[in-house]
């Protein structure tokens, strides 16, 4: 009793599969225990604790084929208790039942929140097992219900990974772009890359995100990079466009664009998170510091949002700042603004970096910035985000054909 109380303290976190079935491996005395996922391609077992071998189970591997238990099981062919499997008519005959020395067997479905089927919890035993009873039965089932969250979160994430996988091989990332001007909105530096997906995914960052829970945020994020990178043969000469990228997409970028001589780095700023935790600034200057050489550029993007934004500024000393919208929006009400943008100016002036502004939107705050000495802005006063090469005509002009984008991985 006092290990199921432990189980129950939200203090131990999620159940988990490993903790479910060493728990009743422990109370019911069986040889194993183990957990079966019912898949398109067969039963595949999940988490086991005990002599796996001697009933030719492996974690991760599908169920032999004629191993019929968790499936009839489920099918409700078979009861959830055989205390003397080679008494029972059904199973004694079968190839592994004597192969494995299968004796006794006790299991409960496994059904998701929403009553999907999502396998069983399963018991074996090499010798027959009269002690096993209806008690064992309604532990296990209790067992069963404490594990449905840790099994709605496994299955959500499986289709949240299936989702951007099929997101991928369908090219169905689209980027818009936004202007980034002088302050008197006469010249564009360049334009940004924004990320943009289809229903039902939500936010670019939360997808962004989600996709690298996944193991899948390089993927999505080459192919944002491939999309962005079909305009720069729009851009005028002088112009840049600015590409939003994780510290691990750009230790891979980088070490690819090292790896090449033809590649327009001059038109190309890498703008890096505030949020963005970098584990080890000395790697990524290694990489970076011949692409800075060759004209790439670097900018720390929503700076002032966080606590990272000074680190970022001192260790990577970006070409570009680039102040975050909780900053200039309001700057022309509150002076507590007007200090804080002012102290990136000053950082800029002796790191040699220009400062811009995210943001704008009211004729008062770009004011403000003009008067602060911000070098250049970008928000909704001056352009909205767009996809639209056309819409973006006023703002860029044509260049000669480049190559190829540096491409993440497959």
């Amino acid at each position: 009793m006092l290990a199921i109380k432990g189980l129950l303290d939200p203090e131990n976190g999620p159940v988990g599969l490993e903790r479910l079935v060493a728990l009743a491996h422990c109370h019911l005395g069986l040889d194993v225990v183990y957990v079966v996922e019912l898949t398109s391609a067969g039963p595949s077992v999940r988490a086991a604790s005990g002599d796996l071998a001697s009933f030719r189970l492996t974690v991760g591997a599908n169920v032999p084929e004629d191993a019929p238990f968790s499936r009839r099981l489920v099918s409700g062919e078979l009861p959830s208790l055989v205390a003397d499997v080679a008494a029972d008519v059904r199973l004694a005959d079968l190839a592994i039942t004597r192969e494995a020395g299968i004796g006794s067997f006790i299991g409960v479905p496994l059904r998701l929140s929403d009553g999907t089927l999502y396998g069983a919890l399963c018991g074996l035993s090499h010798a027959a097992d009269p002690t096993l009873s209806q008690r064992d039965i309604r532990f296990m089932s209790m067992l069963g219900e404490l594990v449905i969250p840790d099994l709605d979160e496994q299955r959500q994430r499986e289709q949240l990974r299936a989702d951007i996988m099929r997101l991928i091989e369908n090219e169905g990332v689209d980027v818009a772009y936004q202007p980034i001007v002088d302050v008197r909105g006469e010249r564009c530096f360049g334009i940004e890359a924004l990320a943009r997906f289809p229903e039902p995914f939500g936010a670019p960052d939360v997808t962004l995100a989600a996709s690298r829970t996944v193991g899948l945020g390089l993927e999505l994020e080459r192919q944002v990079v491939t999309q962005a990178w079909k305009m720069i043969p729009l851009l005028a000469p002088g112009q840049f466009l600015a590409l939003n990228v994780s510290p691990d997409a750009l230790l891979e970028l980088a070490h690819r664009a090292n790896l090449r001589d033809d590649l327009p780095l001059g038109q190309v700023v890498v703008e890096i998170t505030e949020h963005a935790v970098i584990d080890c600034y000395a790697e990524l200057h290694a990489e970076l510091v011949p692409l800075r050489e060759r004209g790439m550029r670097i900018a720390v993007d929503d700076a002032g949002a966080g606590y990272a934004s000074l680190r970022h500024v001192l260790e990577l000393r970006p070409d570009f700042i680039k102040v975050d919208r909780s900053l200039i929006h309001g700057i022309a009400d509150d002076h507590a603004r007007r200090v804080a943008v002012s102290a990136f100016l000053s950082l800029a002036l002796d790191i040699g970096s220009l400062v811009i502004g995210e943001g704008v939107e009211r004729p008062v705050d770009l004011a403000v910035v003009r008067e602060l000495g911000l070098h250049a802005v970008q928000g909704f006063l001056l352009a909205q985000p767009t996809s639209s090469p056309d819409a973006l005509s006023r703002w860029i002009g044509p260049a000669p054909q480049v190559p190829e984008p540096v491409l993440l991985p497959r």
